[in-house]
């Protein structure tokens, strides 16, 4: 055996499973074993099974050598070789240098603080479980076209009634969102509700803290007045009543019974308060009238392929009978988890990674600093060799040293994670899901506690091992940290920090540009001077006909006011709730079957509304004081519908008919009068969809938002407008109060968040490169003061040792910044999701991002280079 190399063809190599002084000593024994054996083994049969047997031994053989090693390394052998004086020692090591303690473990406090503090949010928002039992068995519907693919979650009241008899293996229940004006307890208040087909509370695998849950019974045309309210409202509105079974809520006008008080902390969907019955029939929606979501548990009696499988069945089954409504449509059922973080599952991952990747950084740089540090420490080490430590000796006291620094890091980053964790859920966008799970508990702990041991081995080994390879005690340790190998180790680990640098600079900068994509987009409103508010008018008071008239009053008392420039009401107004999706007939054409025909937004507004958005009109007109309830209907559309349906025709004068009314019991043919600019419906990134406008005094919405544009220098109308709507009638609430700005600003956040945290960890890891280039120039310039000297002397000019030194910099983050493009053409490819107007390639972030890592490279290279150049000859030839 030479080397350690045992020879021996497929098995020699096997070999190399043991450890290599177990090889050395036994392995040439091993193989000719190994040999005899195979030869005395008849049949190539024989020979394949012994070779199967001969290669388990082998491994089982070194599973066991190297956990009896570990074991003896465990415990630290006996007297002064035990683990105590391991740490003792690297305590007093520590101690003697508190400059290099503190500057490392503060480097990796904040590593570990910054990626402690990411995985908390990861772990409570995407690997917590929801809070109900069996929550893995949750699952939200979908409806598939089959011919589009496209995705929705809107179903039917006969849907929901059709799976729960079809379908026995899955508990469903239907609901879509309530919000009625609560009256009786002082001012009126607007309540966040659901109305649902069968109980919310018990589907979650939950039990009423008193009363009963809603169930089918209730969900009947003309059904009983019955409802559950949440915890926090029986404490808060309530006070707590013990007797609040029986007690009777005002809501929009309806009186509904109490029958039951949901458990703490229960409030799905959308933090609701109180949920009434759907009662199907009440407000003539049947098949096709797609206004609920759906929720389901799958029972323990039946898997999710056989749900899955049966809801194929009953998908077909509709489609045969109701062909107009069902064409082409299937349900799908997601993990509810699943759902509920789909939006920011990637975003998540990606700052985990990125943090990750400063982690990684600032572990490089502490490996550098026990690399440059190893010099100092040449002739302890040798010594110790002298006196008979073994190379496995003297890499465990050092990497008990690094774990000791790895251990206080530890600590500090998961006091700094408590903080870090704050101040994320305070920076975080107020929809980002499940924040409140966010908090630093077990699991945290246990994943900090894994984090230490993994950074002790990642910066930590590599300095051991150079260290206690390099002895050499003839020589007093001399030429161990300065050793080439040594060298080629700092320079690695420098690329590896350059490269990881310029991936995290390259995804922040594209999300920089994202931003100002985001922001180039026509809105199509104006989001200055802009404040808008919804209201409900309740049914029992206002009909189809006096709802129109009644907006049109509060609109007119508004723009009365001397602060306020326009006021108009809009149902589906710009980046908000309330959207209606309408299959629309367009009359000027031949008629298509109702699964063809084109979706149009629908969206009934008033008179002002153009001039209080200051949306554009294209051409044509807007709707005045002709168009009321027995005039001619008319409608305008925006471009969108105009590019895509009426790109061959002009569309002012032709008659179209949605498919959708509200408080008339017909929908009319309207007549196109008009055109207005596109207007981006929940964001910059939608792209504008064919939009239908009507006056709502010909369609008769009872709910919707009043926008108000300020006159300059006005600072608020909203006062003057809750005193408008309390005198044209005292049980109306205002609520969603908001500016535009403020409006923009919040359909930006999660962008912004996720940039600014990108761009934070960014910046942290250039910094760290920098400070870990400088540290790489500045100890090779100390490592050959004399060749500088002697290169002075002999007559070199400044600038030629002033470039020798900067290349010294330059090579590794060139390098760095290849590796980080290659890197970069992979990870870039996450954020895909995330971007918009941008590619993960786009020319000027990267050229941008390389620019900057150069400048900051020449930069860190260039103090000391310049020291390097002033190097008087006569002190330098007499360093050593």
């Amino acid at each position: 055996m030479s080397g350690g190399r045992p020879r021996g063809g497929a098995y020699g190599f096997l070999l190399y499973v043991f450890p290599t002084d177990f090889r050395r000593e036994f392995g040439e024994d091993l193989v000719q074993l190994h040999r005899d054996r195979l030869s005395e083994t008849e049949g190539r049969w024989g020979r394949a099974v012994y070779r199967v047997h001969a290669t388990v031994d082998v491994l089982a053989e070194a599973a066991h050598e190297w956990g009896q090693r570990v074991r003896t390394w465990a415990r630290g052998g006996t007297g002064m070789d035990g683990w105590k004086q391991d740490v003792m020692f690297a305590v007093r090591t520590l101690r003697r240098r508190p400059g290099f303690t503190l500057a490392a473990v503060v480097t990796l406090a904040l590593g570990i603080g910054a990626t402690v503090s990411i995985f908390t949010v990861v772990n409570g928002v995407l690997l917590n479980p929801l809070p109900y039992p069996d929550s893995d068995d949750l699952v939200v519907l979908w409806t598939r076209d089959t011919e589009s693919g496209n995705r929705s979650r809107s179903v039917d009241h006969p849907d929901v009634r059709a799976i729960q008899a079809a379908v026995p293996g899955l508990r469903l229940a239907g609901y879509s969102g309530t919000r009625p004006t609560l009256t009786g307890f002082g001012d009126p208040q607007i309540v966040f509700g659901a109305r649902v087909t069968d109980g919310m509370v018990e589907l979650m695998g939950l039990e009423p803290l008193m009363g009963r849950d809603l169930n089918a019974a209730d969900d009947v045309a003309g059904g009983p007045g019955v409802a559950v309210v949440s915890h926090s409202f029986w404490r808060e509105r309530l006070s707590g009543d013990p007797d609040v079974l029986g007690r009777t809520l005002v809501l929009s006008d309806v009186p509904w019974e109490i029958v039951g008080v949901a458990p703490e902390g229960f409030d799905y969907p959308g933090g609701s308060d109180v949920w009434l019955p759907r009662r199907h029939g009440d407000d003539g929606c049947d098949h096709g009238c797609r206004i609920m979501n759906a929720v389901g548990r799958i029972e323990a009696s039946a898997s999710f392929e056989e749900v899955s499988s049966a809801l194929e069945a009953i998908s077909a089954r509709l489609e045969e009978e109701f062909p107009d409504v069902h064409r082409a449509e299937r349900f799908q059922l997601e993990a509810m988890l699943a759902y509920e973080v789909a939006d920011v599952r990637t975003a998540l991952w990606v700052l985990l990674g990125a943090v990750g990747m400063v982690l990684l950084i600032a572990c490089a740089n502490v490996a550098n600093l026990l690399l440059v540090r190893a010099a100092g420490r040449r002739a302890e080490v040798s010594l110790r060799a002298t006196l008979g430590a073994s190379r496995a000796r003297i890499a465990r006291q050092l990497l008990t040293e690094s774990g000791l620094i790895a251990l206080v890091a530890g600590v500090a980053g998961l006091a700094l994670a408590y903080w870090g964790t704050a101040a994320l859920v305070g920076l975080a966008p107020d929809d980002l899901p499940r924040l409140d799970q966010a908090k630093v508990g077990g699991s945290v702990i246990a994943f900090t506690g894994t984090l230490v041991v993994l950074v002790t081995g990642l910066f930590g080994v590599l300095p051991a091992m150079h260290m206690s390879r390099g002895v050499d005690a003839s020589r007093g340790g001399r030429g161990m940290a300065g050793s080439r190998q040594s060298a080629r180790s700092r320079h690695a680990l420098l690329v590896g920090e350059v490269a990881l640098s310029l991936t995290l600079l390259l995804g922040a900068g594209l999300l920089f540009r994202t931003l100002e994509e985001m922001n180039a987009v026509e809105l199509g409103f104006e989001v200055e001077r802009v404040e808008r508010f919804r209201v409900s008018l309740p049914d029992v008071r206002y009909d189809s006909v006096s709802v129109g008239p009644f907006l049109e009053q509060i609109e007119m008392e508004l723009t009365r006011l001397p602060g306020v420039a326009a006021a108009g009401w809009g149902f589906g107004v710009p980046l908000a709730s309330g959207n209606i999706s309408a299959s629309t007939h367009l009359l000027d054409r031949p008629e298509v079957a109702p699964p063809d025909q084109p979706v149009f937004d629908l969206r009934p507004a008033s008179s002002g509304f153009l001039q209080a958005t200051g949306t554009r009109l294209v051409r044509g007109r807007w709707f005045d004081a002709r168009d009321r309830h027995g005039s001619l209907p008319v409608a305008v559309v925006n471009e969108a519908a105009v590019r895509m349906h009426y790109a061959d025709r002009d569309p002012i004068g032709l008659l179209i008919e949605p498919d959708v009314t509200w408080g008339f019991a017909t929908s009319p043919e309207y007549t196109i009068v008009g055109v207005v600019e596109d207007v981006v419906k929940y964001g910059p990134r939608d792209e504008p969809a064919p939009a239908l406008y009507v006056p709502n005094n010909q369609f008769g919405a009872n709910t919707g938002y009043v926008s108000i544009r300020l006159a300059p220098g006005a600072a608020t109308a909203i006062p003057d407008a809750r005193r408008i709507v309390a005198s044209l009638d005292p049980s109306l609430a205002l609520w969603n109060v908001v500016t535009m700005e403020e409006v923009v600003a919040e359909a930006n956040a999660p962008t912004v968040f996720f940039t600014t945290l990108l761009a934070i960890f960014a910046a942290v890891a250039l910094v760290l490169a920098a400070v870990g280039l400088y540290g790489v120039v500045a100890y090779a310039v100390t490592q050959r003061t004399r060749e500088i000297g002697i290169r002075i002397a002999l007559g070199a000019a400044s600038a030629e040792v002033t470039g020798m030194v900067l290349r010294e910099g330059f090579r590794p983050a060139v390098m760095g910044i290849v590796l980080g493009l290659l890197i970069s053409s992979f990870a870039a490819r996450l954020l895909s999701s995330l971007l918009f107007g941008v590619g993960w390639n786009d020319p000027t972030v990267l050229v941008s991002v390389s620019l900057l890592l150069l400048t900051v490279t020449v930069v860190a290279a260039a103090i000391p280079a310049r020291r390097a150049s002033r190097v008087p000859p006569a002190s330098a030839l007499q360093a050593d």
